[in-house]
């Protein structure tokens, strides 16, 4: 008789203690992190800045934009492409978000510039092939910074001349020939004889090579004048005028010199500072350790403080030391740029010293055509301005196959 009572009692206990710990949860120390953006959305475009705010509703947490560390709510305005990475942590909880985002480059008035890939080019560092296009609603205005060939051992003279037509080129306001080697000479031939020119300026270099005379030659019989700067010449391109373009002399010591090595034809590199609002890039040729001390010292106003730098002969080891191999770089303090481009073949250039020194030089980008093809930079009035590569837009530059220092 006790037993139905003994049973209903053990019953009653397990109800008593089942429901006394549904009335009182234990509340979970490890929950994940629920992370809060707003202001951008996955994939979105604007066309304007935003302001980005990050909450997370418990523990805390880490935003990084780019790679660099962000401050919840602050504004992006400058155009580009972004990746927002956000780390929450609560306890042992973690949570992760990343939205990536564009803004967008907008105007029809804009200035652009493209440094052309010309490809795995042995016969020199890789060449240069920079095109400067200003539009406007008056129309469009080009500029050609050396012409280098394109393929192996410089195979495709007419890869530059064929890219010109492609993209509706019949007139050039300006070539600029930095100096007399012939992976920045050997692709003009062909513009020369296709589209019109207007000014062509180089160096006044004298060499007893014939295919150098040559194009010196064409250059003079084809463009409407030839131009050895003796001092800054500058240029008002484009139809606004808002684009201005100052050619610097170039250093004298070996330009009569017929018969100058390799090192000090790159020394009588002519540079270029194009500016546009508060935007400024330099074009350096293939300028060695004097070139750069000369710009820095007598031409100092166009060369401070860019927002480009079309990085010297390549990525090679003495267009950035102080003693031509490693160590200080006063000319990369002095310029201190906000973009490096550099135009190599990817075998003999880059350098590794110099890609070493770029990529660990804080806050500066480094772009190289022979990992991330061509390299565009629009520009607006202001001198705001985005830039879009061909590919591999997140790949780091690397030194040349063939690079031993």
């Amino acid at each position: 008789m006790l037993r139905p009572q003994l049973i209903s009692c053990w019953a009653c206990l397990a109800l008593l203690a089942s429901l006394a710990a549904c009335g009182d949860p234990a509340e979970p120390t490890d929950r994940e992190p629920v992370i809060t953006v707003s202001g951008v959305e996955p994939g979105g475009s604007y066309t304007g800045p935003v302001i980005i705010t990050v909450s997370v509703d418990r523990g805390s947490f880490e935003a990084r934009l780019n790679g660099a560390a962000f401050l919840s709510g602050s504004t992006v305005a400058r155009p580009g492409d972004y990746t927002l990475i956000v780390t929450a942590r609560a306890g042992a909880a973690t949570a992760t978000r990343e939205i990536a985002f564009r803004i967008l480059l907008q105007g029809t008035s804009l200035l652009i510039v493209r440094a052309l890939e010309l490809g795995a080019n042995d016969a020199g560092g890789g060449g240069d092939a920079i095109l400067v296009t200003d539009s406007s609603a008056a129309g469009f205005r080009h500029g050609l910074v050396d012409a280098g060939p394109a393929g192996a051992n410089g195979s495709d003279p007419a890869f530059v001349a064929r890219r010109l037509a492609a993209l509706g080129v019949d007139t050039l306001e300006f070539i600029i020939l930095s100096h007399a080697h012939g992976d920045h000479f050997e692709g003009l031939p062909p513009v020369l004889e296709r589209v019109h020119v207007r000014r062509f300026l180089y160096n006044g270099q004298v060499r007893d090579f014939s295919f150098y005379q040559s194009v010196i030659a064409t250059a003079r019989a084809h463009a409407d004048s030839t131009i050895v700067p003796a001092g800054v010449y500058e240029l008002a391109f484009g139809a606004d005028g808002a684009t201005t373009l100052s050619v610097l002399p170039p250093l004298p010591d070996f330009l009569a010199n017929a018969g100058a090595d390799s090192r000090q034809l790159n020394e009588g590199t002519l540079g270029a500072r194009l500016r546009r609002g508060s935007f400024e890039m330099f074009f350096a040729g293939d300028g060695e350790v004097m070139a750069n001390q000369r710009w820095r010292t007598q031409f100092s106003g166009y060369t401070a403080e860019l927002e480009v730098l079309k990085v010297g002969h390549h990525g090679a080891n003495d267009a950035i030391f102080d003693n031509a191999f490693s160590g200080s770089s006063v000319w990369l303090q002095h310029t201190s740029p906000e973009l490096a481009v550099i135009s190599a073949n990817g075998t003999t250039h880059p350098r590794r010293n110099a890609i070493e020194r770029l990529l660990a030089q804080a806050g500066l980008r480094t772009l190289c055509t022979n990992v991330h093809g061509t390299v565009e930079i629009r520009i607006a009035p202001s001198g705001v301005y985005r830039v879009d590569v061909a590919r591999d837009s997140a790949a780091a530059c690397t030194p040349g196959t063939q690079a031993t220092t």
